[in-house]
C-alpha cells in the first residue's frame, strides 16, 4: 500500500470571487450591447413593441414605414434626439381655443419628434425640415424652438417651407345663406275651420243595402 498523497491539481482553480466577477463583466457587457440596439425616436417600426417594450413608446403606423415616438408629450420632456412637436395645432379660419389651451384645434396631437441637422440625417421618405413651416404648420413646445426634424415628405403640390395661403373659405366661418324668421303662430282660417270629412255627397236615405 502506497502512502503517497496524490499530486494536486497543476491547473489554478478558479476562486468564487473571480467568477463573480467574470459574471458582472459578462451582464454589463450584455447590457451594453442592448443599449446600443435600444430603438429611438424617429426609427422604422411595425408594432409598438419594436420601440420599447416598457411601452413609454408607440410606433406610428400612419407615418412611412413607422415611426417611433412619444404621444403627448409635453415641452422638453422628449429624450435628447427628439423635440415635442404639437401638430394640426389650428384649423384654418378657426380662431377658437378649446381642450388644447391657446393653441386651439379640437384635433391637435403632440408627438416626440427626432431632431436632425440635413435630409441626411432622415431616414429615406423623411426630409429634415422646420416644423413650423408649411405644409405641416406645428408648434415646437420646447425652450428650443431652432431645432428642425425628420418630418414625412410633404406630398405632390406641396411646397416645404411655402407660406401657407389664407383659405378662401373658412371652415368655422358661415358658408350657408342666412335664414329668416320663422312664424311660429298658429294659422289663420278665415274661410272657418276645415271639415271633419271630405265631401263626398250625400247617401239616398231610400236605398238600402244588398239591392
Amino acid at each position: 500500500m502506497s502512502l503517497t498523497r496524490p499530486l494536486a491539481d497543476a491547473s489554478p482553480l478558479r476562486s468564487p470571487r473571480r467568477t463573480a466577477l467574470a459574471r458582472v463583466a459578462g451582464a454589463l457587457a450584455l447590457l451594453s450591447a442592448a443599449a446600443g440596439c435600444t430603438p429611438e425616436i424617429g426609427d422604422k417600426c411595425q408594432v409598438s413593441t419594436d420601440c420599447s417594450i416598457r411601452g413609454d413608446r408607440l410606433c406610428d403606423t400612419s407615418q412611412p414605414g413607422g415611426y417611433c415616438t412619444q404621444l403627448n408629450c409635453q415641452g422638453n420632456s422628449c429624450a435628447d434626439e427628439a423635440s415635442c412637436v404639437l401638430f394640426n395645432s389650428a384649423l384654418p379660419g378657426c380662431g377658437y381655443d378649446d381642450r388644447s389651451g391657446p393653441f386651439g384645434s379640437r384635433v391637435a396631437r403632440s408627438f416626440c419628434a427626432a431632431v436632425c441637422e440635413s435630409n441626411g440625417d432622415c431616414r429615406g421618405g423623411y426630409v429634415c425640415a422646420d416644423p413650423r413651416t408649411y405644409p405641416w404648420n406645428a408648434i415646437i413646445l420646447d425652450d428650443n424652438q431652432s431645432r428642425r426634424s425628420c418630418l414625412p415628405l410633404p406630398l405632390e403640390g406641396q411646397d416645404a417651407g411655402a407660406a401657407l395661403e389664407t383659405p378662401k373659405a373658412p371652415v368655422c366661418g358661415a358658408t350657408a345663406p342666412p335664414v329668416g324668421p320663422i312664424d311660429a303662430s298658429a294659422p289663420r282660417l278665415d274661410g272657418g275651420a276645415p271639415p271633419l270629412f271630405p265631401d263626398e255627397g250625400t247617401p239616398d236615405a231610400g236605398s238600402t243595402d244588398g239591392g
